[in-house]
């Protein structure tokens, strides 16, 4: 009996790693996305000493923040489906402010949308949305 259940767990491990991975913002998951890449580049020097709640996020872009700092995974993600127009600017202030602080920062992220380029994709490289 053990050995019918190993495939079952190996077939669950493999389904597990694929979910997260469909899970990951789409910056994260693919490196191809080199406009919103240069995205965030530009916001270094449009966006200087950008903080929201308690988190810095001039800091994040220039240190390509933690994969382990669930505040960065979820304002790299928000910040993501801006600039893909998978939400609008009004849901990204609302959401990244709820996640990480306050209205206090409005400063910050009128910023970020400020510096969004006009001309940008729908949907990352490959057309694979979450």
């Amino acid at each position: 009996m053990p050995i019918a259940i190993q495939p079952l767990r190996l077939a669950a491990a493999a389904a597990s790693i694929v979910m997260l991975a469909a899970c990951a913002p789409d910056s994260v998951r693919n490196i191809e996305a080199k406009g919103f890449n240069a995205y965030l580049d530009s916001l270094q020097t449009a966006c200087p000493n950008m903080v929201v709640g308690s988190s810095n996020i001039s800091e994040w872009l220039r240190t390509s923040g933690g994969r382990d700092d669930d505040n960065y995974v979820y304002w790299l993600d928000q910040t993501s489906r801006l600039y893909y127009r998978r939400i609008s600017p009004a849901q990204y202030r609302d959401s990244v402010s709820a996640a990480l602080g306050g209205k206090s920062d409005a400063r910050a992220l009128d910023c970020i949308v400020r510096n969004l380029p006009a001309e940008r994709p729908t949907h990352p490289p490959g057309g694979k949305l979450l």
